[in-house]
């Protein structure tokens, strides 16, 4: 770390939270590529139900404050205002392999 390098291992991905594929954005949304050099920003018409936003936010704040949450909580929040996010859950970490 101190020489700002790291370890790359490469394999199979079969650890728990991964996807079988990356989308980083939809038909429905338009990429901008030109705001920033490095970095493209997905634009989309947001459809966000503030009632859900409030509550997600409140709950995240509670856990913050006890220090006490599991991941089974964290994905049902998720799930809840990201109707298509979705958790693969393998019983395999990613920190189990380096």
């Amino acid at each position: 770390i101190k020489k700002n390098q790291w370890p790359v291992y490469f394999f199979k991905s079969d650890t728990t939270g991964e996807k079988d594929f990356e989308e980083f954005y939809t038909k429905d949304e338009k990429l901008n590529l030109n705001s920033f050099k490095e970095v493209g920003i997905v634009e989309c018409d947001t459809n966000v139900d503030l009632k859900k936003l409030e509550f997600f936010t409140e709950k995240i704040k509670y856990y913050r404050n006890c220090k006490n949450w599991s991941k089974t909580d964290l994905i049902a929040l998720f799930q809840d205002i990201l109707p298509e996010f979705s958790h693969k859950e393998t019983g395999k970490f990613l920190d189990s392999r380096m």
